[in-house]
């Protein structure tokens, strides 16, 4: 029988004892469970950042609609001066963010089932021409009534990006803006239609 070798005995005790070792010492489990969560709490941090302000854009998008419409039906006449300070409020409603508003006031009149442009006012988009077709949902389509249509435009920028994944690039961010749109249809408060001049 041959005799051990006092040198690989050595290596394997002391291996053994190395692994004995590590596996009772706890230091540095913290700072691996850190290194390995972190990235993910990060990402999670920032998405729910970018969530919230994009919805925070889209609801004041909303109210700014909302509010114009709101504005334009409570009077009868309304001279281009009005219709001017209708339009600047939404730089309050935005507040905080100073993203560019488009907003479109446009007075429908419906007769023989067809809704057509009678007055539209503008703030950063083309006039429509008077007496165009506009789409009208089914429900408030009834003859020889008119409406006020307050139409709202911006575009959100996200202030990281949006994250994405892709095979040959990994997890990157884009940082496309996203259009937010929002249309009300109002019937006038006062009397049978709402004249408004540019």
């Amino acid at each position: 029988m041959a005799t051990p070798n006092p040198m690989i005995e050595k290596i394997k005790f002391n291996t053994q004892d190395l692994i004995s070792r590590f596996r009772a010492d706890c230091k540095g489990v913290a700072a691996l469970e850190f290194a390995l969560i972190a990235p993910i709490m990060i990402m999670l941090f920032v998405g729910t950042l970018e969530v919230s302000a994009a919805v925070s854009v889209n609801r004041k998008v909303s109210r700014i609609s909302s509010v114009v419409g709101d504005l334009v039906t409570q009077s009868t006449d309304l001279s281009s001066s009005d219709i001017s300070n209708i339009m600047d409020v939404s730089t309050d409603i935005m507040k905080p963010y100073n993203n560019a508003v488009k907003i479109r006031i446009t007075g429908i009149k419906i007769e023989s089932g067809t809704a057509k442009v009678k007055k539209s006012c503008n703030q950063g988009w083309t006039s429509l021409a008077e007496g165009s077709v506009y789409a009208v949902p089914a429900a408030i389509k009834i003859d020889d009534t008119f409406l006020i249509a307050a139409r709202v435009q911006t575009s959100y920028q996200p202030m990281v990006g949006w994250a994405r994944y892709s095979e040959s690039a990994g997890i990157s961010f884009d940082s496309t803006s996203v259009t937010m749109d929002e249309e009300i249809f109002l019937r006038p408060r006062v009397g049978s239609e709402v004249n408004f001049v540019c």
